[in-house]
């Protein structure tokens, strides 16, 4: 009998022990894996093969996809952003809208300037750096502008804004001579 109870013994304590060595070890299972529940994992986890999908993600912290990263749905993104890649080739916001491969913005300066009244001068708004021919420009006048000079057209050059000015003559009908004047513009390929 006394063997009995030894042998019962050492079997409880050998299959502790082989089950408390089976859940330390690495384990990896041939099927799926459902659960009802939270499933958390404290360590660096790889998925080797296919996709991880779920129906709704709070990333708290950190998230880096070194792969493509689908999204079926709506991004939300809150706080400052920077999308950085030297692969991205284009940008669109809105189903309908026109995709966009690069936009600048900034000021660029004509130089002095004899504007005759009632007449059209075309002058190059220069240091528009990085502007091409290819670029669709929109110029806006600062502060500097006279008056009865009003901007008639813009086109893209390199690194320059070919502006048209029209001096309207209005409470003058004399040249205006200019000092250099600042545009702001926004470039769009």
């Amino acid at each position: 009998m006394f063997k009995h109870i030894v042998f019962s013994a050492l079997s409880i304590l050998g299959g502790v022990a082989l089950g408390a060595t089976l859940v330390g070890a690495v384990t990896t299972i041939s099927t799926n894996v459902v659960t009802e529940g939270t499933l958390a994992v404290t360590g660096l986890s790889t998925l080797t093969a296919g996709y991880v999908s779920q129906a709704s993600s709070t990333v708290v912290g950190a998230f880096t996809a070194t792969g493509a990263a689908a999204l079926g749905s709506t991004l939300n993104v809150t706080g400052n952003t920077t999308l950085a890649s030297t692969t991205a080739t284009g940008f669109k916001v809105g189903q309908v809208g026109t995709r966009h491969t690069g936009i600048l913005s900034g000021t660029c300066t004509i130089p002095p300037s004899a504007l005759t009244a009632s007449t059209t001068t075309q002058v190059t708004c220069a240091t528009a750096t990085g502007v091409t021919t290819s670029y669709k420009v929109f110029v806006q006048a600062t502060s500097s502008l006279p008056t009865p000079v009003v901007i008639q057209s813009a086109t893209s050059s390199t690194d320059a804004i070919e502006v048209r000015l029209y001096n309207s003559g209005i409470a003058t009908t004399t040249t205006i001579n200019v000092d250099p004047i600042s545009l702001n513009f926004w470039a769009v390929l």
